[in-house]
């Protein structure tokens, strides 16, 4: 009995289906911003003054003068 041609396939088809598998793992999306049109507003679509609300808020909470404990 001759196994060898049986062999030669199965290996053949290791390899080419680790070759596919390492090939499958190189592609890489885009990773561009889809969300928003760049021409529109970031308020786009809500509230204008609750936007600036939180952004003001966003931005107090980043001052290190706020932050900071005042000295005795």
């Amino acid at each position: 009995m001759n196994t060898a041609p049986i062999t030669r396939g199965v290996r053949t088809l290791a390899v080419a289906l680790t070759a596919v598998a390492a090939l499958a793992g190189c592609s890489e999306r885009t990773q561009e911003l889809q969300a928003k049109k760049p021409d529109q507003a970031p308020y786009a679509g809500g509230d204008k003054a609750a936007w600036e609300s939180q952004i003001r808020a966003r931005n107090q909470h980043q001052n290190e003068y706020v932050r900071a404990p005042a000295r005795p």
